[in-house]
């Protein structure tokens, strides 16, 4: 048999379709029920999520939200939503009840020795003029000796704002991109003489993406609100509220993500731009 050798654009249709995205999972917080409070998934996935510590449904910034302490509240899936060694997206609006004093999670899904992502907020040393960074970790592999990539944006006001975050994660190109508000962040150092180099040595581009990222799939469910933090052990809770957490497989574009942090209440479970 003659092997077919696929054309350019043959490709390139074949990686659309395996990658177009699809609603894997999406937590309103307008309901809760039971003890513990379990609330629904809207999509058709049906992967309820459960509320431990003490945490709260209330009002968010799209429709519902849930109240977590910072303490000891978290929830967790039934199962991983995504598969995590591919193409995904996840997203969600955060609010801290006050600005965290130290690094928090806000969303991780663990492996054995690392997590194959999470979504964290961490602090500055200068809270007046500077509000920190929200940082996406991700692990190439499940391994105390995995390259771990860190990808930061600080293109926001402050936590205690209603904030729209999206981690989009292309497994073919190997692209990690962290959103804040819908925007990538590009800060790049000055440079008047067009050398390629900074005017100022110590000056490094700030960029929300990095390309080369290898990522690992998990088999655990996600965690909102908290992150393993050892063997057997966990921490770092979110202080604040979450509303409206999205999950897809497959990678958005940013025309999507976009449309995600208008933040419209009654937006349907659906693809952004696809017709319902």
């Amino acid at each position: 048999m003659t092997a077919v050798k696929r054309s350019g654009s043959e490709e390139e249709a074949r990686q659309f379709c395996e990658q177009r995205p699809q609603v894997k999972g999406r937590w309103t917080f307008e309901t809760a029920h039971g003890s513990p409070l379990v609330t629904p998934d809207a999509s058709a996935e049906g992967n309820a999520m459960t509320l431990y510590g003490g945490a709260e449904i209330g009002s968010g910034w799209v429709d519902g939200g849930v109240d977590l302490d910072g303490v000891d509240d978290y929830g967790v899936t039934s199962v991983v939503p995504v598969d995590t060694g591919g193409s995904f997206t996840v997203s969600a609006w955060a609010q801290a009840a006050a600005a965290p004093e130290h690094g928090v999670a806000l969303l991780d899904v663990p492996g054995t020795a690392q997590s194959a992502f999470t979504v964290r907020y961490e602090p500055s040393a200068t809270p007046e003029t500077d509000p920190g960074r929200w940082r996406i970790v991700m692990a190439a592999a499940d391994t105390g000796t995995a390259t771990v990539t860190h990808v930061d944006n600080g293109q926001f006001f402050s936590p205690t704002d209603w904030t729209h975050l999206a981690l989009v994660y292309d497994g073919f190109a190997k692209h990690l991109a962290l959103y804040v508000n819908g925007e990538l962040q590009v800060l790049a150092c000055a440079d008047a003489d067009g050398d390629g180099m900074p005017d100022d040595s110590a000056c490094t581009d700030r960029v929300s993406w990095a390309d080369d990222v290898l990522s690992f799939a998990s088999e655990q469910p996600l965690q909102l609100g908290r992150a393993r933090t050892g063997t057997n052990t966990w921490g770092d809770y979110w202080p604040g509220t979450v509303s409206d957490l999205w999950a897809f497989q497959g990678a958005l574009t940013t025309d999507q993500v976009r449309h995600l942090a208008v933040g419209m209440p009654g937006m349907p479970t659906a693809v952004p731009g696809e017709a319902t």
